[in-house]
């Protein structure tokens, strides 16, 4: 009936999309009639599990069709797209993500301009890490003694940049060979689009996370990664371009010589709500913020600057942040979810 592997795969994913979808859809008619105490147990009970259960099941299903041992030689123009940009990683600690961070920029970066901030970091596996990865690849480090945050650790990255492109990137990431060239593209194509953003797994409340791959950003292996964003190349989405009011901050590429006479980002938000304030501004001076589709740089969320905070202390500071944003531009942003 089905032509080969990859087919029966497709339509398995499919029905259990469907079945999915018909779940959630009867969970929130139901819970939209019923008292509060009652919708509480809808969400925790036996419904939750088979919607739980069907997430598992497509995303395993989805994952097999990835090669977990792939080799990728992807074309000249797309290595040395990444000559283009200067990528800062602000890091805290998290040793084992920014070990898998930098080595996917070892790999899939070999012309870029790396600049590691080591903000503060407290644990020796990190600075060990930071230090092999620098002096094997002839990285910048510039070091903070105590944490400053993202906001501060991202302007002294930036200050030392070289080139025309800078990428803001979080050390919970892994990049993939194919994320440079469609974001330089989207640069030297049209000169108004100043900031530009990747499709990825964890994007913190706007539309780049791809429902799929958040399922499995735990699961997949690198190869798996760079499998899944060799598809969005070979297939992209139509438009390739689409604009947003912000792009998230795990991996934000702006022009240095905006980012520069803008000043960065408002250093009275540290963290929480900073890239969502620098793209107000941006929008205000008219210019474009795109999210390239094509482009694909993963994000596992809240594994470096999270982990300096509380639950309430996040929440605090991520209201704080859009108050701010309220008063500074007379407006209501958008409700984050941010995972850094």
């Amino acid at each position: 009936m089905f032509g080969d592997k990859r087919s029966v795969q497709r339509a398995l994913m499919q029905l259990v999309s469907y079945i999915e979808r018909s779940a959630r859809s009867a969970r929130l008619r139901v819970a939209q009639y019923l008292p509060p105490r009652v919708k509480t147990v809808i969400k925790t009970g036996p419904l939750r599990v088979v919607i739980d259960t069907l997430d598992r099941l497509e995303a395993r299903v989805f994952s097999q069709s990835l090669s977990r041992n792939g080799l990728f030689e992807p074309s000249a123009e797309y290595r040395l797209a990444s000559a283009s940009m200067s990528i800062v990683v602000p890091i805290h600690d998290a040793p084992l993500v920014t070990m898998r961070c930098l080595a996917s920029l070892e790999r899939n970066a070999p012309k870029s301009e790396v600049i590691l901030v080591d903000d503060g970091s407290r644990l020796v596996e990190t600075t060990r890490v930071i230090q092999e990865f620098s002096s094997r690849n002839g990285w910048r480090v510039v070091r903070h003694e105590k944490p400053s945050g993202h906001s501060a650790a991202c302007a002294a990255g930036a200050s030392v940049a070289s080139q025309p492109y800078l990428c803001l990137l979080n050390s919970d990431t892994v990049v993939t060979p194919w994320c440079w060239r469609p974001i330089q593209e989207a640069f030297e194509n049209d000169p108004s689009i100043c900031v530009a953003g990747p499709s990825t797994s964890f994007s913190g409340g706007n539309e780049q996370t791809f429902r799929i791959a958040k399922k499995c950003r735990f699961d997949w292996n690198d190869s798996q990664i760079c499998a899944f964003a060799e598809r969005l190349i070979v297939a992209p989405l139509q438009p390739v371009l689409l604009d947003l009011p912000w792009v998230a901050g795990f991996a934000l590429f702006i022009r240095r010589s905006l980012w520069e006479k803008l000043g960065g980002f408002d250093q009275q938000l540290p963290d929480y709500a900073n890239e969502v304030e620098l793209c107000t501004r941006i929008a205000n001076s008219g210019y474009r913020t795109v999210w390239a589709r094509n482009a694909y740089i993963h994000h596992f969320g809240g594994q470096s600057y999270r982990k300096l905070m509380t639950a309430p202390e996040i929440e605090s500071r991520n209201t704080a942040g859009l108050q701010y944003m309220r008063n500074k531009h007379n407006l209501q942003p958008p409700t984050l979810t941010k995972g850094r």
